[in-house]
């Protein structure tokens, strides 16, 4: 596991999405389920988003 920075989260009244960003999954618990669920945040990759979601890249809040 590596740590994420701290992401400040605002809102943005923008309907047009970047591509060039992964939709990256935030979950409670390592078990990704829909309870474990908490949200999806865009990030900035030099990579295309398809290379993060083969790799099934998630965010987690507790690794325990």
């Amino acid at each position: 596991f590596e740590l994420m920075p701290v992401i400040r989260i605002f809102a943005e009244n923008n309907t047009a999405r970047d591509p060039r960003l992964y939709c990256c999954p935030i979950y409670k618990k390592p078990v990704r389920t829909d309870l474990n669920y908490i949200a999806a945040v865009d990030l900035k990759t030099a990579q295309a988003p398809e290379h993060w979601v083969l790799r099934g890249v998630a965010l987690l809040c507790d690794v325990k």
